[in-house]
């Protein structure tokens, strides 16, 4: 039996709660939420799940897996006894900007992981990353993933320094695709389509492409070239988003620009303390 505690259930944590219930059969998962209701609303119905609204009831509980879900502010004013439960086991965070030196100065311990999943995790399509204290063990590293695996793919960065870098890219890429999409279907609708067919001609496009490039092993480039044929429509319309300062330059600006406000964040969100 491995034993999760969650610290905040929204709905990343909601989500990453949920699918180890489904996905490990050995998990037993407690909650610790001030908005048990809410907690409750987001997990599935009719799995044995305990939801507290504070720490007072847990005791000397012990737990394999503390899953840190709350808020930087939040973690900063943890009380005494919930960082003696916390720490009782590993630790994963999922605070954005929260480094390994913050959660163990906090903590007090080295069983860390600090893990960046993105927004998919609610449709258990996921992309986590995570980077590993020294304290954390092969078991526990192994803990880690197994729990980030069930809400999609999960893979170790080998330094801290590439949390931001990939925050960049997997934390915030949903909100560029979405972006995209959006302007899709505005461009769709300034052609004169409706709403309605505008959105299911774009849903259903990224949600086809997203697929084929899942299933198949070309990369990329390879099948952006597969789709485009010499002198078409593809070719016609690739040549304004390849255009000089256009698309290849604007996702250079965009991923550095979201990298260095997480860099930002990292240096904000908790006072530093030398690793213990």
């Amino acid at each position: 039996m491995r034993r999760f505690l969650f610290v905040g259930c929204g709905n990343m944590g909601g989500a990453i709660a949920s699918a180890a219930m489904r996905a490990i059969p050995d998990a037993r998962i407690t909650v610790v939420d001030p908005s048990p209701e809410r907690a409750k609303a987001l997990l599935p119905a009719g799995m044995a799940v305990e939801i507290h609204p504070d720490f007072a009831k847990l005791g000397e509980a012990r737990f394999d897996l503390g899953i840190l879900c709350v808020k930087p502010q939040q973690f900063a004013e943890l009380s005494p006894l919930a960082i003696s439960v916390i720490r009782s086991g590993a630790i994963a965070s999922i605070m954005a900007g929260v480094t390994l030196d913050a959660l163990a100065a906090r903590l007090g311990s080295e069983r860390i992981a600090r893990t960046m999943p993105n927004l998919p995790a609610l449709v258990g399509q996921a992309m986590t990353v995570g980077v590993a204290a020294d304290g954390l063990t092969q078991a526990d590293r192994r803990m880690v993933a197994t729990l980030f695996e069930a809400v999609g793919q999960f893979r170790w960065l080998s330094d801290e320094s590439l949390v931001d870098a990939a925050t960049a890219v997997a934390g915030s890429g949903p909100g560029y695709i979405f972006a995209f999409a959006q302007y899709m279907m505005e461009a769709a609708m300034a052609s004169g389509m409706d709403a309605a067919l505008a959105d299911l001609l774009v849903r259903q496009t990224f949600r086809g492409a997203a697929e084929l490039m899942h299933a198949d092993p070309r990369t990329a480039e390879e099948l952006k070239k597969a789709v485009t044929s010499k002198a078409g429509t593809t070719e016609a319309g690739l040549a304004v988003f390849e255009a000089k300062g256009a698309l290849p330059e604007l996702c250079l600006k965009a991923v550095a620009a979201a990298a260095q406000r997480a860099r930002e964040l990292s240096r904000t969100a908790a006072p530093e303390s030398p690793r213990r």
